[in-house]
């Protein structure tokens, strides 16, 4: 019998949740039991005011800067945030030592990647080889015709939409028969 590999498409504005849903649907595989790999991509705030972006690898926890916000000697950047490449740099040789789990994170690709070939582009390759049962990309909605048409089965939720959080992890967890 052939493994099927589910690939999810968590699409949206930024601050629609994109990396909350991560998050959630994180904490619910490891309380079934799974374990997960791959990266999240949280904001981190003061008040509601948004000051940095850090990555965290999911099979350890472990954290870096990912982006802060633009000073006069900023380079390179991305709208209104210096890359600190230090971070891409860790994520890719960590994606490149990737050991065996169930549910594999991607939080966030963009233009970076798909256009430029730069950040974690090892990423997309480890999602074409669908080694694991569930695959999770985030992305932005300017996007969404791309990764459709490079992963014709992708299933995706559309956070810009009010409840499509909560589906994505309903379906996910009924995927895993997590109650």
């Amino acid at each position: 019998m052939e493994f099927k590999s589910t690939i999810i498409g968590l699409s949206g504005s930024s601050g629609s949740g994109k990396t909350q849903t991560c998050q959630k649907l994180v904490k619910a595989l490891r309380a079934g039991g799974f374990q997960c790999c791959g990266f999240v991509s949280p904001a981190v705030f003061v008040g509601t005011n948004k000051t940095a972006i850090k990555v965290q690898w999911l099979e350890n926890d472990a954290e870096r800067l990912l982006m802060t916000p633009l000073t006069e000697e900023s380079q390179p950047m991305v709208g209104r945030w210096q890359i600190h490449l230090d971070a891409f740099e860790w994520i890719n040789r960590n994606l490149a030592d990737l050991k065996g789990c169930q549910a594999f994170f991607c939080d966030e690709i963009g233009p970076l990647e798909v256009l430029q070939g730069k950040g974690w582009i090892k990423a997309l390759d480890i999602v074409d080889e669908r080694k694991y049962a569930l695959n999770v990309i985030t992305f932005r909605p300017s996007l969404q015709d791309y990764f459709k048409q490079r992963f014709p089965d992708l299933v995706m939720y559309d956070l810009d939409n009010q409840g499509n959080d909560e589906k994505a992890i309903r379906d996910v967890k009924d995927l895993f028969g997590i109650g």
